[in-house]
């Protein structure tokens, strides 16, 4: 190639090239000079966050998150998917998205096919009453728990999301047999929306929904409520997951875009109607809508999360709780039991995903004052007569391991205390209002009056051991023997030897916390 031609291309190549900077520079240079000749700061770092339309979420995408957001060098470019978790988790693991939000244990489930690629910095909020079951009144004569247990109904719900979480965990927890052990009550829905649709359309018995769609299907005529996340706690939860990539290359923005956050949720909690003001010009829902949605959402402020759900303390001594972690480890044991998974894909180890070092950070650097005083509520247990207890409500009876005893006494053998302390776990994590009725059965044969009290006693024997370890207050538990009178009901398929053998039992029943 002569070398004319050849300083032809280099030439060429050169301008190219030149063009292409200059372009880029001028980006650069006009950038700066709107930045220097106004107010707006330089964005430090955008940050991608996949999630949903959750009303938790609302605070993330707020007006006042996306001003103090800015004006502290952060862009929050928030990606409504739908609810498609699977989708979700998939575009996190490929770096689509720098931080995701959603339940614990959808992050569970889906995020084992990706190696769970980012951990847990903090929680959102916990549904109290935004998850729930309705039913046509007609096909539940009760209303309670115990009607679901008939067989024939048929119950929709949205597959693979929190609906149908909400429907394992209840199945895990409470002795619902029938939804055990088959599935042709199961009806699958693509969305909330549409399962609204069918209850609407009267094609269903029992509808599992959320937010706002929930509150759309009660006011169907002959609807009722029968069970939803504001009669339990620790379960559902949503949590901000940062990819583990962009937490060691962008600690320090993730750690302010945090603290942004937290100042966003206070300020709003301080403005009560600026907040349904904003809520419902981002929403078109209306005001009372958002005011009872409001009452069910429980959003987690720095203080509740330090203290209860990451058990960071400040001082020697202070009575902090890892609410966090218990929630990760119930909801990989009740996806166990309902075989949403096969097995633990934490290997037992829930620390794997989360990272408490950014609120250590907030916590360090914020006053003692900076924060709200985060409380948890606690239902006061005064203590009953006989006749109160007789008034009260019950909601289910718990789906327990069997409790053993030694032969023919009411001492509990070491498999029994293992029972009792799984038992323990639910009402101190889960069930925290509720009283507890104990309740001991033998099986038939010999005296009547001696298997009555047999079983009192064995059941006493269980209330002082949930008392003397675990420390649960004894107003909130009562004792019943029954002898032989009350023999449970023969699951489907059961052999009589299997059967005879689940006769001798203690059962834990939920009633409702007070008699008013």
């Amino acid at each position: 190639m002569k070398r004319s031609t050849l300083g032809a291309i280099l030439m060429l190549v050169l301008g190219v090239i030149a063009i292409v900077g200059w372009y880029f520079l001028r980006e650069r240079v006009f950038d700066w000079g709107q930045r220097r000749t106004s107010d707006a700061t330089g964005a430090d770092v955008t940050i991608r966050v996949g999630g949903d339309n959750y009303l938790g979420y609302w605070f993330i995408t707020s007006p006042e998150m996306r001003k103090q957001a800015a004006q502290r060098g952060i862009g929050v470019q928030f990606t409504d998917d739908g609810g498609a978790y699977s989708e979700r988790l998939a575009k996190f693991a490929a770096g689509e998205y720098d931080a995701i939000v959603l339940p614990v244990n959808s992050y569970l489930q889906h995020g084992a096919a990706v190696q769970f690629p980012g951990v847990i910095v903090a929680s959102i909020a916990e549904s109290k009453g935004a998850d729930g079951m309705v039913g046509f009144a007609d096909s539940l004569p009760s209303g309670e728990l115990e009607d679901l247990n008939d067989g024939e109904l048929k119950i929709v719900y949205t597959s693979a999301s929190p609906s149908e979480f909400l429907l394992d965990l209840t199945i895990a927890d409470f002795d619902l047999d029938e939804l055990q052990n088959a599935s042709r009550w199961r009806v699958e829905a693509d969305s909330t929306a549409d399962v609204y649709k069918r209850a609407k359309n009267n094609q269903g018995d029992v509808f599992v929904l959320w937010e706002p769609d929930l509150s759309r299907a009660l006011s169907l005529p002959g609807m009722k409520y029968i069970w939803g996340s504001d009669r339990f706690s620790g379960y559902i939860v949503d949590v901000f997951v940062f990819r583990r990539e962009f937490l060691q290359e962008e600690g320090e923005q993730v750690v302010e875009f945090l603290r942004t956050y937290f100042r966003v949720l206070a300020s709003y909690a301080n403005n009560r109607d600026k907040l349904i003001k904003e809520i419902r010009q981002s929403t078109d829902l209306k005001e009372d809508a958002i005011r009872e949605m409001l009452q069910k959402i429980e959003w987690l402020d720095l203080e509740e999360n330090r203290r209860l759900q990451f058990g960071i303390s400040r001082q020697a001594g202070e009575p902090v709780n890892d609410g966090l972690i218990n929630t990760i480890i119930s909801c990989t044991d009740v996806m166990l039991r309902t075989q949403r998974l096969t097995s633990d894909p934490l290997e037992g180890n829930p620390y794997l995903i989360t990272n408490s070092s950014i609120l250590e950070e907030l916590v360090r650097t914020a006053g003692p004052d900076a924060v709200a005083a985060g409380t948890e509520a606690e239902v006061k247990f005064e203590k009953l007569a006989d006749s109160d207890w007789r008034r009260l409500r019950e909601v289910g009876t718990f789906r327990v391991e069997p409790i053993t005893f030694q032969s023919w006494n009411n001492r509990l053998t070491d498999d029994g205390k293992e029972s009792v302390d799984k038992i323990s776990q639910l009402l101190t994590h889960h069930y925290r209002g509720y009283r507890i009725i104990i309740r001991g059965h033998t099986g038939p044969g010999g005296d009547e009056s001696a298997n009555e009290q047999l079983s009192l006693e064995r059941a006493q024997a269980v209330l002082q051991y949930l008392k003397a370890v675990h420390g649960i207050d004894p107003s909130r538990l009562r004792a019943e023997g029954s002898g032989s009178q009350q023999p449970p009901r023969r699951k489907p398929g059961e052999s009589p030897r299997a059967y005879q053998y689940r006769l001798s039992r203690v059962e834990f029943t939920a009633v409702e916390a007070n008699p008013l």
